[in-house]
């Protein structure tokens, strides 16, 4: 006769854990990164708003069998421009239960209703949980005559319009530092301020 019995769960792997969230932080905007200067090739400026900043950490979320806890951190941040209709918003999550995991979703929407798309890095398995863009790790990324030692790089793939964002560049600890559109116009960060430059396909 087979008797069922409960599953006994394996340990949280606690200083893994740790390593991860300490990781995952690192990616959070620095308190010193605020608004930006969009300076285009008719000098004419907006400001890319840093609109909003937020983080958070709860602690004990998730407990196992061995009497090990462990907590969830989020970091959010959202970018808005002074009179383009574009919105940016990046969403860090770190969580010892294994169906959040650990990850930094990005999200652009065109505030007119044309577009809103959004995709997922795992950090954990280095590739996108979804297949709405290509992520990449890029090392040693320059923007500008700025050095980024680590960046993801989101290549969206339904890019269709002209104006549509098509790759958007997330740097460690300083945000976004560069985005194009569909039609090849770039916006890149420049030792705190931003400029526009067209580019030819």
């Amino acid at each position: 006769m087979i008797f069922a019995g409960c599953v006994e769960e394996p340990c949280l792997d606690i200083p893994e854990l740790e390593r991860r969230l300490t990781n995952i932080k690192e990616w959070a905007v620095k308190d010193t990164i605020g608004n930006q200067t969009i300076i285009d090739s008719n000098e004419i400026q907006q400001t890319l708003i840093l609109s909003s900043k937020d983080s958070f950490y709860h602690e004990n979320i998730v407990e196992d069998d061995c009497g090990n806890t462990f907590g969830s951190y989020y970091f959010s941040v959202q970018y808005n421009t002074s009179f383009s209709p574009l919105h940016l918003m990046v969403d860090i999550q770190g969580s010892g239960i294994s169906e959040d995991g650990y990850n930094l979703r990005l999200t652009v929407t065109n505030t007119n209703g044309v577009s809103v798309k959004s995709s997922t890095y795992d950090f954990v398995t280095e590739t996108s949980r979804d297949d709405s863009a290509v992520i990449t790790a890029v090392e040693g990324f320059q923007s500008a005559g700025q050095l980024y030692n680590n960046v993801l790089k989101f290549t969206f793939k339904d890019s269709m319009l002209p104006n549509e964002i098509k790759t958007v560049y997330y740097a460690k600890g300083y945000g976004i530092v560069k985005f194009s559109e569909q039609m090849g116009m770039n916006l890149n960060s420049v030792m705190g301020r931003w400029y526009v430059q067209l580019t030819r396909r």
